[in-house]
């Protein structure tokens, strides 16, 4: 097609107008558009027969698909009209030299504007310049109105689009004013709440400090008149007294009884028992039984009962605490045969009381710990007066290196000492009481959360203090190797060794330890650098292991259990979150020779323990207390009902174990003895599980069913009434329980002391009023998330509770709720 343009090209015009007027290119269009929708096998014989059957019919007919069938005709041009000009170059400018001027007309505008009369044929004729610039104009012409046109409608299109753009920004000013007024109408109403708030606040100050103005001046005027009738009646009473010849200097601590009241128990009972009936009261008890009548106040002072002070029991029940005036007071009534001493967490005491202990000669039993009051002149004090010192608990107290330098010198028989938690001493502390004429008869020390000291305080220590038998080192992070190898090699009678939160020792502690045969007790947490070697170094030297607990020490296998299954003392095992024992280790303990003497035994988090360990737990014959928590592979019915079959268990915890009403009921047929269970996160137990195990196990004193959440007040209506031996309940998480539990709880649960109904949002103000009224024993209440409970409620709770937490916060995402 190429070679066929380039040889039309440049040839006469006549024949280019003889070709188009003989319709030559039309022909080669039909026969083109044939060719290529038809595909013939022989398209040279295919344009011989179209070409004869065009001769037969003639030009009339003609048209561009003709040589195509019907059912193949295609809807558009195959070949475009540019082609066939292209071929034939009919668009070359010598095709316009000439033109056809139309036959038939008269009189009229011929083309490019000439005008043609008595015309009656066609002709051809040379277009004149007139012509062209007709023609051109016409064209510039529709040019512009094209181009007119078209900047017209860009220009609306403009003018249209900045309209709307401005009516958005119209709209956007005035939604940016509006949104102005509304902020700042907003920080003016927070301005007008604050000030509110302040003037009801001040108003509130103002008005109590009104009143407690007008109640000072009363309570002045009351004392006032208390003191003059008080004065009046003692001056009685001890005229009184001396008329009868008592001892007017006799005075009680905490009140005075009138002697006017009779007691004839005490004088049945005889004065021994009645003692024996008084011991078990604290101080304040003890203080306000002197205050009832004569005969009580003489049992009340007997010397047996005061042998032993404990403040730290009544420090919270007294109106201002525990002071330097109740201290000495009492201190000096029985310093000749005071023998024990707590001062655990009296933070008000300060250097009288301390120059009172001073004088109690016979003291042998002295706890100071979290005592704020107490530093080093205070101590010595203490120490110089009480040389007969056994046990001494420093705990949590600010003493220095001089206290320790004024312990070693004075305190020749001390034989407890606690250090814990006392940051302000450093190793030159340890080397004075190592040098000190006690560190022959130290047997017990505990220096917990005492980071300050280094490798070459326990080397004096061990030096010196050669006799110890246990060491306690818990919360000590920076204890290595170092350290316990001097205190491995020279004090080698310690039988008992806590290092709890200890991960920096390795096996080498270990096996040096084990090497000198003596430990009994060892507890070990949080180090995951110790591992089957340290075990069984002690399983093979420490024959009289009686205590081992090895809580989250991940490197521990089997192979640990297996080299303390021979340990024949062996009383308690506690291996919880050790997460590669599998049922293997079990086995290897229960077929050891420590399976008669086992008593506790720790599975907590164990994951790959499952129903084959529970097979084998049952070769405890003396199994006390068991734990199984979290072990996902305990199935119901072939591992919690075989636990049922140890009938000398009495505490089991089985929380988020796979335990649902046909395991507990087992659980509850096979062993009714139990005490205590914990069924925390067992999420299958309902009703009747519950009913069938509490008529079962009627001995039941402490249960934990926190999170159990089908559980309804039918399953505590028969807890209450089957169980009322029950002392501990934690019903936390459990969103079903209502009043009617409480109800009756306490109506039926008389000795019930610990209660724990967080999450029971359904529970009101009316179950407190059930507790007041039927569980008068009740010390530990926790109430968390009980949004049905109000503040004022639970604040007149704690009249009658002692320690009582509540929050009435939203229920947390892992109670679960919906």
């Amino acid at each position: 097609m190429a070679n066929m343009a380039a040889s039309m090209k440049g040839q006469k015009p006549e024949l280019k107008h003889y070709l188009r007027s003989n319709k030559l290119p039309d022909v080669y269009e039909a026969l083109l558009t044939g060719l290529a929708v038809m595909c013939p096998d022989d398209p040279l014989q295919f344009i011989l027969d179209k070409l004869r059957c065009l001769k037969e019919n003639g030009m009339e007919e003609l048209n561009w698909d003709m040589f195509v069938e019907d059912y193949m005709k295609p809807p558009n041009k195959v070949i475009t009209e540019s082609n066939l000009d292209f071929i034939f170059n009919l668009d070359d400018e010598s095709m316009i030299d000439f033109i056809d001027i139309p036959v038939n007309i008269q009189r009229g505008q011929g083309y490019f504007g000439g005008r043609f009369e008595g015309i009656t044929k066609s002709r051809k004729i040379w277009p004149t310049p007139e012509m062209y610039a007709t023609a051109y104009g016409h064209y510039n012409m529709s040019l512009k109105n094209m181009c007119f046109s078209a900047w017209m409608q860009y220009y609306l299109h403009k003018k249209k689009k900045k309209m709307a753009m401005e009516k958005k920004m119209t709209r956007a000013a005035l939604h940016h004013a509006h949104r102005i007024l509304r902020v700042h109408l907003n920080v003016w109403r927070d301005w007008l709440r604050y000030r509110k708030g302040c003037q009801a606040m001040a108003y509130h100050k103002l008005k109590r400090i009104y009143f407690v103005s007008v109640g000072i001046v009363l309570f002045r005027e009351w004392r006032a008149v208390a003191k003059r009738n008080k004065d009046q009646r003692e001056y009685f009473e001890m005229t009184l007294r001396l008329e009868r010849g008592e001892n007017v200097d006799d005075e009680e601590t905490f009140g005075q009884g009138d002697g006017d009241a009779q007691d004839k128990l005490s004088g049945q009972l005889g004065i021994e028992l009645a003692v024996k009936v008084f011991s078990f009261l604290d101080i304040a008890d003890l203080a306000r039984c002197a205050c009832v009548c004569r005969s009580w106040k003489v049992i009340a002072y007997h010397s047996s009962l005061w042998n032993r002070l404990d403040f730290s029991k009544v420090r919270n029940r007294l109106a201002y605490g525990v002071t330097d005036l109740v201290t000495t007071k009492l201190l000096s009534k029985c310093r000749p045969y005071l023998i024990h001493l707590s001062m655990r967490g009296c933070t008000q005491l300060q250097s009288s009381t301390f120059l009172s202990i001073s004088e109690c000669r016979n003291l042998q039993d002295l706890n100071l710990s979290q005592c704020k009051g107490l530093d080093d002149e205070s101590l010595k004090f203490v120490v110089k007066g009480c040389k007969i010192i056994l046990y001494l608990n420093l705990s949590h107290t600010h003493i220095t290196d001089a206290s320790l330098r004024t312990i070693s010198k004075y305190c020749h028989n001390v034989q407890f000492l606690s250090l814990a938690y006392c940051k302000k001493f450093s190793d030159r502390g340890l080397q004075y009481l190592s040098a000190g004429k006690c560190s022959k008869k130290l047997e017990y020390l505990d220096l917990s959360g005492c980071l300050q000291i280094t490798p070459d305080g326990f080397k004096s220590l061990s030096s010196g203090c050669n006799m110890l038998q246990t060491l306690v080192l818990n919360e000590f992070p920076t204890l290595n190797d170092d350290c316990m190898m001097a205190v491995a090699a020279k004090c080698t009678k310690i039988h008992t060794l806590s290092i709890l939160g200890s991960p920096l020792l390795t096996d080498e502690t270990f096996k040096r330890l084990a090497n000198n045969r003596n430990l009994r007790k060892l507890r070990i947490e949080g180090n995951q650098r110790i591992s089957d070697l340290s075990l069984k170094a002690i399983g093979k030297n420490c024959t009289d292991l009686e205590h081992l607990y090895l809580a989250d020490c991940q490197r521990l296998t089997d192979a640990s259990l297996k080299a303390i299954a021979n340990c024949s003392k062996l009383v308690v095992c506690n291996i919880a979150d050790v997460v590669q024992i599998t049922n293997t280790g079990v086995q290897s303990l229960a077929e050891g020779s420590c399976a008669s003497s086992m008593r506790e035994l720790n599975l907590t988090n164990c994951i790959r323990v499952g129903d084959m360990a529970m097979f084998n737990i049952r070769k405890f014959k003396n199994l006390v207390y068991l734990s199984v928590c979290f072990c996902e592979h305990i199935s119901e019915k072939s591992g919690i009902e075989l636990l049922g079959q140890l009938h000398a268990l009495v505490s089991l915890d089985i929380s988020g174990c796979n335990c649902s009403d046909e395991g507990l009921s087992s659980l509850g047929k096979y062993n009714n003895h139990l005490r205590d269970v914990t069924l925390s996160e067992c999420a299958d137990i309902t009703d009747l599980g519950l009913q069938k195990f509490t008529q079962q196990c009627k001995d039941i004193e402490r249960l934990d069913l926190s999170h159990c959440k089908l559980l309804t007040d039918g399953a505590i209506k028969n807890l209450a009434f089957c169980c009322r031996y029950l002392t501990s309940l934690n019903l936390a998480g459990c969103k079903l329980i209502t009043n009617l539990s409480i109800q009756y709880l306490s109506g039926v649960c008389h000795h019930l002391h610990t209660l724990d109904i967080s999450g029971c949002i359904i529970i009101t103000d009316k179950a407190l009023k059930y507790l007041r009224k039927g569980c008068k024993k009740l010390k530990y209440l926790t109430m968390l998330y009980c949004k049905g409970i109000t503040k004022h409620a639970a604040m007149k709770m704690t009249r009658h509770v002692p320690a009582l937490k509540f929050s009435d916060d939203e229920i947390p995402v892992y109670y679960g709720y919906k």
